[in-house]
C-alpha cells in the first residue's frame, strides 16, 4: 500500500533570487518560523551559480520542501516573482526577497489575520530597516506607522489614497502576505494597470489590485527587517520627491482610467482596530504618518540607547559567577496589580526571565492576585486585594523590597547591575534607587536619569526622584515600614523618614536605567503633606509647602530669625561705570529684606567709578561702605580681605554687573542658609536676552565653564525640570554665592593663592562639601548678570582638575550617562561611554582610540578590544576623540590606547591626559610615517616633520606596540619599550565566508584589491594587467586608476569593512595579484593583504619583498619586473587545478596561524597591559 501524500503546503514562500550575498540570511529566517507546514519557492535570476549552491545547501538541512528554478532568460523581480507563484503549491503566498529577512513568527502572525478578517485580502507588518550589516536604521515615512496597535484598513478608501498619494506605507512584498488564488489570475501582470506596467511602484500596483477586492491588515509590531543597500531600489529612492515621477502620475491616471478612484478627501481613511474592541474611524492618513514619524524620529536615540546595553556571554557569565560566589541579597519585587488590566501585569512579569542564577536572588509578589495570569508560576508570591503595601514588605522573604505597578517593564541589564551592586555592597545600604525611562500614552520616551541624592530636588521634585526604589527590609522596618496613611506618596514618606532618622548616609543611586513605566502621577495633596511632616519633624514648625505644579513643590522653611547679610562687590578696571550703577541701584531698590549692608570694594576700579563709589556712600543711609585697595589684588584676595571688613553672620559675594530684578531674591537664599546642614547658597542668573547664564555649576562641564543650562531660556523647565525647583549642587557662582561668615573664615576664605581671579568659588563649595555641608542653588533668587558660558582659563582649569579631578568626574548632582562636551550639559550621552556592565572591575578597563575606523583602525585597535571583551579576559571602551581629563576619569581605565595620534591637537591633548591620568598608556602604530611614498595620497595629511612628531608622541607613552619586526627596528631608539603583535584576523569576518563554487567556464578571474594609497603598488603591474587582459578577467575591488578601467573586466567600489570580507570572497577569483612597491614604508608594513586573500582561499601572486617573505604562508613571490609578473599568472592559470589547491593551503595556513583567537589573542591583551 502507498503511503498517503504529503498534504500540500499552507504557505509558500517565494523569492525572486538575484543577489546572493544576503541570500542564506534570508532562509535562515524563513528556517525559523514558528509556523509549518510550509515550502520556499525560488527562481534564480543571476548568471552565476552562486544562488544554486546556496539554496541547495539549505535545502538539504531543513524539514520542508525547497524548490529550487533557475529562469531560461533574465526575467527581472516582478515577473521572476510571478514564476515563482506559478511554481508554488499553498494556499497563500509569503514573499521575500533576497536581501530581506523575517522575524520568527512573522509568517504566523500574517496569517492570523486572515482568520480574525473574513474577507481580507492582504497582510502586512511594518517593517524595520537595516543597513548593510544588519544594524537598524531609523524610520522615513514610508516607515512610519500611523497607529498604536494592530489595525485593519478599508481597500477602497486606500485606493483612493493611492490616486493622489504614492507613498508607500504599506511596506515592500517582502512584508506581505496573501492567497495564491488572486496573484495567479493576474499571472505576469502583478504590476500592470489598464494596460501599463508600473515601474518603481510595482508593488503598489499589485496592492491596488488586492485592495480592490478586500480590506489590509497591518502589525504594528516589526515582523520583517528590510535591508537599503547600495545593490538594490531602495524605498529611499522610489518615494523621494523628483524620482521617477513620470511612473508616478502613470500609476494614479491609470487608477482613474479604470474607474477605481472616487475621489474626494482621499487623505481621510477607514481605520480599525484589529483587535475589534474599538470602532473604525476616519484618520487623516497623512498626518498620522507625519506625526508618527516625528515620534519614531524622536525615540530612536533612545531605543538605540537603550538596546545597546546588552551582556556578552562572557559578562554573562561573569556576573553569574559573582553572585554565585558572593553572599546574596535577594530582591522581592511586588507588582502592584489593583485597578491594572491583565494585559499590564503580563508585559511586567515577561520582561522578568532572567537566567536561572539570576533568578534565584530575585521573587515576584503580585499584590491583588485576582489579575493573576493563568500557568502563573507556583513561586510568585499572591497577596490578595487590598493588602497594604505595608503589609507586602512585613510578610516579604526577601532582605530588599521594591514596589511597582503592573505594565512597568524592566531591563535585563538593569537588574543585572543592580544585583551585582547589592553582592559588591561593602558598606551596607538603607536604600537604593536606579534611573528609568518614562513611556506615555503615545509611547514617547524620556529619560530619567537621576543625579545622586539629592535631598532638596527630592522634597522640591519628589515627582522624579521617588519612584521605585529599593529598601532594605529590616531598615525600613526598624523607623515603622510603610504608613498607610501617607496614601500615594508612602515612599516619599518611608524615604523621608529614613533621611530623617540617618541622614543622607546609606542612600545609594545605581546609574542604570532599571525599567520603563508610565510618567510617575502628581498626587499634590499626599505629598505636600509628607514633605510638611518631613519639614516639621526635623525642626522647622513654620515651614510652608507649596505646589507648582507638574508634581512640583516649593519649600519655605518659615525661618524666624533675621540675621545681617553683608553684600561684597568688587569693583576693578574692567567694571563699566553703567553696570555697577545699575547693579548697586536695584540692589538698594529691590531688596525687600531689610537687614543688609553693601561693601563696595574700589580694587583698581577707573576714575570714574572711583569718584562715583566715593560719592554714593553717604547717600545710601548707612547701606554702603566703600573701601580701596592700593595697590589692587587679584579678585579672590580682594574678596577676602573685604569679607575681613564685614561683621555680619552671613557674607554676599556678588560680581559688581549683576542687577537685582525682584524684591524676595535675598530671602531665597536666606531661606536656604539658615539650615544648619546648607554651606553656601547661589541664585539664578540671565542675560538681558532673558537667556540663562547660572542655574548652578556642574564643573565638569569644562567647556562651558561648568554653567549648567547655559543659553536656554528663563522660563524653560530644564531636565527634569530642573530649573523650576532648588537643589543641591556641586558649586554656585561667585556672581551671587551667599555663605555663612564663620564657615567661610573656618575655610579660610577663598584660595586666592591658587586660584587668583578664576575658580575659587568651585573649590569653597567642594571644601565646604568635604566638611559635609549641602551647596544649594535656588531658581527664586534670580538675577541680571550677562556673562559669556566660556571655559575657564588655563591655569584655573589644571589647578582645579589637579586638586578636584575625582570629584569633577564624579558629581553628585550629574548623571554618568549625560555628556559633559556639549554646552549647558544635560544631554544623553552614548550609551556604550557611560555603561559599565561589570562596575566592581573583574576585568582591566581599556580605553581605546583608533584613528579611524576604517581598516588599520579596525585591525589593530576596534577587533582587539572587542575580541578581547568577547573573551572575558577585558572590558573597554572606543572613542574617536583624544578625551578631556573629566570624560576619561568617567571611565577611569587602567590603560589607554592611542592609534597614529601625531598632529600638533593631538599631542597638545596627550601630554594633557598624562598630566592628570593614572593609566597605563599604549601607542599603536602599523605604518613607517617618515616614509610615506611620494604617491601615498595620505602623504599631505601628515606633520611637516613626522620623525620629531612621532619622537613627541612616543616620549608620553609607556609602551609601544607596532605590527612588525621591521618596524620595530625602523623606530629602534624612540622608545625604550617597543612590543610586536602580528596583524591578525576576526574569526567572526573570516572564518565563515561562503565559498560557492566557481562561474561557468570562461576566462579565469585575476583581481587585486586595495585603496586610494596603493597607486604606486599599481603601478608595477599596470603594463602586466594590459597584456594579460585578453586572457583574464580583470577584477578590481575599491580603486581602480583610470588608465587601467578599460582593460577592467569588472570594477567594485569599496564597502563598509564589516562588509568586506563577504565582498571580497563574493568576487569569486581564480588568482590574487598583491604589488608592492620596494621602499622602506613597504618593508615595515603587514603581510594583511595575504591574509585576507588566503581567509578566502584565493592563491596569490605578490611582490617579494619584506612583508611578503613568510615562508608560512605559500603564496608565489616575484620580483617587480614586468615579465616575472607575467610569467608567474600565466603559470598559475596554466594548470587551475594546482593554483586551487595552493589557495587551499593557503587558507589552511591563516585559519591555522593569523585567527584573532587564542594564544594569538592572548599575545594582544599581553602587549596592552602593564
Amino acid at each position: 500500500m502507498n503511503p498517503p501524500p504529503s498534504p500540500a503546503p499552507l504557505v509558500s514562500v517565494v523569492i525572486p533570487a538575484y543577489k546572493a550575498r544576503w541570500l542564506l540570511q534570508a532562509l535562515e529566517s524563513v528556517r525559523r518560523q514558528t509556523h509549518r507546514p510550509l515550502e520556499i519557492v525560488v527562481c534564480d535570476d543571476s548568471a552565476a551559480g552562486y544562488v544554486q549552491t546556496a539554496v541547495e545547501a539549505f535545502a538539504a538541512r531543513v524539514d520542508f520542501p525547497v524548490r529550487y528554478s533557475r529562469n531560461p532568460t533574465r526575467l527581472w523581480e516582478v515577473r521572476s516573482t510571478a514564476r515563482a507563484i506559478s511554481l508554488a503549491e499553498g494556499e497563500y503566498i509569503k514573499f521575500l526577497h533576497d536581501d530581506d529577512v523575517l522575524h520568527e513568527d512573522c509568517i504566523a502572525t500574517l496569517l492570523e489575520s486572515f482568520e480574525r478578517v473574513p474577507g481580507l485580502a492582504l497582510a502586512t507588518t511594518r517593517r524595520r530597516l537595516i543597513d548593510e550589516a544588519g544594524m537598524p536604521l531609523p524610520d522615513e515615512l514610508p516607515t512610519a506607522f500611523p497607529a498604536n496597535h494592530d489595525v485593519c484598513i478599508d481597500g477602497r478608501d486606500l485606493i483612493d489614497f493611492f490616486g493622489d498619494h504614492t507613498l508607500n506605507f504599506l511596506g515592500e512584498p517582502s512584508v506581505a502576505l496573501c492567497r495564491r488564488a488572486p496573484l495567479l489570475a493576474m499571472g505576469e501582470q502583478l504590476a500592470t494597470l489598464d494596460g501599463t506596467h508600473i515601474a518603481w511602484l510595482a508593488d503598489v500596483a499589485m496592492y491596488v489590485k488586492l485592495l480592490h477586492q478586500g480590506p489590509v491588515a497591518i502589525s504594528a509590531r516589526p515582523l520583517v527587517d528590510f535591508r537599503i543597500s547600495r545593490h538594490q531600489f531602495s524605498q529611499r529612492g522610489r518615494d523621494r520627491p523628483g524620482v521617477a515621477e513620470n511612473w508616478h502620475e502613470a500609476f494614479r491616471q491609470a487608477l482613474r482610467n479604470l474607474g477605481w478612484y472616487r475621489g474626494g478627501d482621499t487623505r481621510q481613511v477607514t481605520i480599525a482596530p484589529l483587535d475589534g474592541h474599538r470602532p473604525a474611524e476616519k484618520v487623516d492618513l497623512v498626518s498620522a504618518l507625519e506625526q508618527a514619524l516625528l515620534i519614531t524620529q524622536a525615540r530612536w536615540p533612545l531605543h538605540d540607547w537603550q538596546a545597546r546595553r546588552q551582556l556578552n556571554p562572557a559578562q554573562r557569565q561573569a556576573l553569574d559567577t559573582a553572585l554565585q560566589q558572593l553572599p546574596r541579597n535577594s530582591v522581592e519585587i511586588v507588582i502592584r496589580a489593583d485597578g491594572q488590566p491583565a494585559s499590564a501585569l503580563r508585559r511586567t512579569l515577561g520582561s522578568l526571565p532572567l537566567q536561572a542564577r539570576t533568578a534565584e536572588v530575585v521573587c515576584r509578589c503580585i499584590l491583588g492576585a485576582g489579575h493573576a495570569p493563568d500557568g502563573l508560576d507556583p513561586a510568585y508570591r499572591r497577596l490578595a486585594a487590598g493588602t497594604t503595601l505595608d503589609e507586602a514588605l512585613r510578610t516579604s522573604p526577601a532582605d530588599w523590597v521594591l514596589f511597582v505597578e503592573a505594565g512597568a517593564e524592566f531591563h535585563v541589564a538593569g537588574l543585572r547591575r543592580l544585583l551585582a551592586a547589592l553582592a559588591h555592597d561593602d558598606a551596607p545600604a538603607r536604600a537604593l534607587y536606579c534611573d528609568e525611562w518614562h513611556v506615555d500614552a503615545q509611547h514617547n520616551l524620556a529619560p530619567s536619569l537621576r543625579p545622586g541624592i539629592n535631598l532638596d530636588l527630592l522634597l522640591e521634585n519628589p515627582t522624579q526622584l521617588a519612584g521605585h526604589w529599593l529598601f532594605r527590609r529590616h531598615a525600613a522596618l526598624a523607623i515603622g515600614g510603610l504608613d498607610a496613611d501617607a496614601g500615594a506618596a508612602a515612599e516619599l514618606d518611608l524615604i523621608l523618614r529614613l533621611v530623617q532618622h540617618g541622614g543622607l548616609e546609606g542612600i545609594t543611586h545605581i546609574p542604570e536605567p532599571l525599567l520603563s513605566c508610565a510618567p510617575p502621577r502628581a498626587d499634590d495633596a499626599a505629598r505636600q503633606q509628607v514633605i510638611t511632616a518631613h519639614l516639621h519633624a526635623r525642626g522647622y514648625p513654620d515651614a510652608v509647602v507649596t505646589p507648582r505644579g507638574n508634581g512640583l513643590y516649593g519649600v519655605d522653611h518659615g525661618h524666624r530669625a533675621q540675621p545681617p547679610v553683608t553684600m561684597i562687590l568688587v569693583v576693578s578696571r574692567d567694571t563699566v561705570l553703567a553696570s555697577l550703577e545699575r547693579c548697586v541701584v536695584s540692589l538698594l531698590e529691590k531688596t525687600a529684606y531689610p537687614h543688609y549692608e553693601l561693601l563696595l570694594i574700589d580694587n583698581g576700579a577707573g576714575p570714574d567709578a572711583s569718584q562715583w563709589m566715593q560719592q554714593v556712600e553717604p547717600l545710601a543711609g548707612g547701606r554702603i561702605r566703600a573701601f580701596a585697595f592700593d595697590p589692587p589684588l587679584p579678585h579672590a584676595a580682594a574678596c577676602n580681605v573685604a569679607a575681613g571688613q564685614a561683621s555680619s553672620p552671613f557674607l554676599l559675594f556678588l560680581r559688581a554687573d549683576v542687577a537685582a530684578l525682584q524684591p524676595h531674591w535675598l530671602d531665597a537664599l536666606l531661606n536656604h542658609a539658615l539650615r544648619p546642614e546648607v554651606g553656601v547658597v547661589g541664585g539664578k542668573t540671565i542675560a538681558a536676552d532673558g537667556s540663562i547664564t547660572h542655574a548652578g555649576l556642574v564643573p565638569g562641564l569644562l567647556g562651558s565653564g561648568g554653567r549648567a543650562f547655559a543659553g536656554m531660556p528663563m522660563d524653560a523647565p530644564g531636565y527634569m525640570h530642573r530649573l523650576q525647583v532648588a537643589q543641591d549642587y556641586t558649586a554656585v557662582s561667585d556672581s551671587c554665592l551667599l555663605i555663612g561668615a564663620e564657615l567661610f573664615a573656618g575655610l579660610d576664605g577663598f584660595d586666592h593663592a591658587t586660584f587668583a581671579d578664576h575658580g575659587a568659588d568651585v573649590d569653597l563649595c567642594l571644601r565646604a562639601r568635604q566638611r559635609g555641608y549641602l551647596t544649594v542653588w535656588t531658581p527664586d533668587a534670580l538675577l541680571l548678570h550677562s556673562v559669556q558660558a566660556a571655559p575657564l582659563p588655563e591655569p584655573a582649569e589644571s589647578a582645579l582638575l589637579e586638586r578636584w579631578l575625582p570629584a569633577l568626574a564624579h558629581d553628585p548632582a550629574y548623571n554618568p550617562s549625560l555628556r559633559l562636551d556639549v554646552p549647558g550639559g544635560f544631554r544623553l550621552g552614548e550609551s556604550d561611554f557611560s555603561w559599565q556592565p561589570l562596575p566592581w572591575r573583574p576585568l582591566p578597563r581599556l580605553l581605546a582610540q583608533p584613528a579611524d575606523p576604517w581598516g588599520s583602525g579596525h585591525y589593530r585597535v576596534i577587533q582587539p578590544l572587542e575580541a578581547l571583551k568577547q573573551a572575558g579576559l577585558a572590558e573597554g571602551v572606543l572613542y574617536a576623540t583624544v578625551l578631556d581629563p573629566v570624560e576619561q576619569a568617567r571611565i577611569d581605565p587602567d590603560v589607554v590606547i592611542l592609534q597614529r595620534r601625531i598632529s600638533d591637537a593631538d599631542l597638545a591633548s596627550i601630554q594633557r591626559m598624562r598630566r592628570f591620568s593614572r593609566a597605563f598608556t599604549v601607542y599603536e602604530i602599523d605604518d613607517y610615517l617618515p616614509n610615506l611614498p611620494l604617491k601615498n595620497i595620505h602623504r599631505e595629511h601628515m606633520p611637516k616633520d613626522v620623525l620629531r612628531s612621532m619622537r613627541r608622541a612616543l616620549g608620553m607613552v609607556d609602551r609601544c606596540v607596532v605590527s612588525t619586526p621591521q618596524l620595530a627596528e625602523a623606530l629602534h631608539g624612540l622608545h625604550t619599550d617597543i612590543r610586536v603583535v602580528r596583524n591578525l584576523l576576526p574569526p567572526a569576518w573570516w572564518t565563515a565566508l561562503p565559498h560557492p563554487p566557481r562561474p561557468a567556464p570562461g576566462k579565469p578571474r585575476v583581481g587585486w584589491a586595495g585603496g586610494v594609497g596603493h597607486t604606486g603598488d599599481l603601478e608595477l603591474v599596470a603594463d602586466a594587467v594590459i597584456e594579460l587582459a585578453a586572457d583574464v578577467d580583470w577584477v578590481f575591488f575599491g580603486m581602480c586608476p583610470e588608465r587601467l578601467l578599460p582593460y577592467v573586466a569588472e570594477f567594485h567600489s569599496g564597502v563598509d569593512i564589516r562588509l568586506y570580507p563577504r565582498a571580497l570572497a563574493g568576487l569569486q577569483l581564480d588568482l590574487a595579484i598583491a604589488p608592492l612597491e620596494e621602499n622602506r614604508f613597504n618593508t615595515c608594513k603587514s603581510n594583511l593583504r595575504l591574509l585576507e586573500y588566503g581567509a578566502c582561499g584565493v592563491p596569490v601572486v605578490c611582490s617579494d619583498v619584506g612583508p611578503y617573505r613568510d615562508p608560512s604562508l605559500p603564496v608565489t613571490g616575484v620580483r617587480n619586473r614586468h615579465r616575472e609578473w607575467v610569467a608567474a599568472i600565466r603559470d598559475h592559470l596554466s594548470d587551475p587545478a594546482a593554483s586551487a589547491q595552493a589557495g587551499a593551503r593557503l587558507r589552511e595556513a591563516v585559519h591555522r596561524d593569523w585567527m584573532l583567537e587564542g594564544a594569538n589573542l592572548q599575545e594582544w591583551r599581553n602587549a596592552w597591559l602593564p
